[in-house]
């Protein structure tokens, strides 16, 4: 450390590296070499008896040349010890996760679950997955083309959601229906003719005639319809007399034909004369004499017709 020079006349001392002479003692004391520009150490610099050396700070590891530091990459060693992703930074480094997780204990990720903690933002149904979720609809409806609303499906657009007669879309269903005149079948898809005359004969008067979707009132002979289901007597004796040669008396529902006294109807309704004097000769004691539509009575000579108009005295 200390070294004496001897030289003609004299003498001097001097001293090894790292060390300074002190005239006044010619003790040799140490230089602190990290006190001019920290001992062009790039980042820490520890001086020693006689000498010093640099270090890094953590994070970092010391260069070849022994002076500059280079970052450590922790993540080039079993991933920094992250379960996922490992992220190298200036000194350090930091462990993170995928989408769908969570950071927990600075280096192990769990799954979140979107469905619970209320960011899945689905209409209906959320399934957690691993990592992530996914959105389903209830029955009726179909997601959206952003994968998270529902919307309602119209089954009526396929096929008439299989009605025979007319489908009718509802929010999340449909249901068939039938044409006036028919009902739904029990499987709820067909249609049935609805017989209108079976319950209180369709409300018709008289006749009821059930037809396919519909059903029509008529009339009995001698009656018109009213209304579409009323029917009134139609008084036949109104329109030329009945098509009777003498007197009409209309009936409910018909007529007949009459005659005065002393004609009889035949079979074609005509009222031809009747002859009294055929029967009983009238009635007459003695001589009957027919008229048309009546008859007369009268006696022999020396007789006399009696105030009754048949007996002769």
């Amino acid at each position: 450390m200390h070294s004496c020079i001897n030289t003609p006349g004299s003498y001097y001392c001097t001293c090894g590296s790292g060390y300074t002479l002190n005239n006044d003692t010619n003790i040799c004391q140490d230089i602190n070499e990290c006190a001019v520009n920290n001992g062009d150490c790039e980042q820490l610099c520890n001086n020693s008896i006689g000498s010093y050396w640099c270090s890094c700070l953590t994070g970092y590891t010391l260069d070849t040349n022994y002076v500059n530091c280079s970052d450590i990459n922790e993540c080039d060693t079993n991933n920094g010890g992250c379960e996922q992703i490992c992220t190298n930074t200036d000194s350090s480094y930091q462990c993170s996760c995928s989408e769908g997780f969570k950071l927990h204990n600075y280096f192990f990720c769990s799954d979140i679950d979107e469905c619970t903690d209320g960011t899945s933002n689905c209409s209906h149904i959320c399934l957690n997955t691993v990592g992530s979720y996914t959105c389903q609809c209830q029955l009726g409806y179909k997601l959206d083309t952003d994968n998270h609303t529902c919307i309602d499906i119209n089954e009526c657009d396929a096929l008439d959601g299989g009605c025979e007669q007319t489908c009718q879309n509802t929010e999340g269903s449909y249901h068939c229906s039938c044409f006036i005149g028919y009902s739904l079948d029990s499987d709820q898809y067909n249609c049935s003719d609805i017989n209108e005359c079976s319950f209180n004969n369709g409300h018709c008067e008289h006749i009821c005639e059930n037809s396919i979707g519909n059903y029509t009132c008529s009339c009995n002979s001698g009656y018109v319809l009213v209304n579409g289901k009323f029917c009134s007597d139609i008084d036949e004796c109104n329109i030329e007399n009945g098509g009777c040669k003498q007197t009409c008396h209309n009936t409910a529902g018909s007529y007949s034909c009459v005659c005065d006294m002393g004609f009889t109807l035949d079979l074609h309704d005509n009222c031809i004369d009747i002859n009294e004097c055929d029967t009983s000769n009238g009635g007459c004691d003695q001589s009957c004499h027919n008229t048309f539509g009546s008859y007369y009575c009268t006696c022999n000579n020396s007789y006399s017709l009696n105030a009754d108009y048949h007996t002769c005295d």
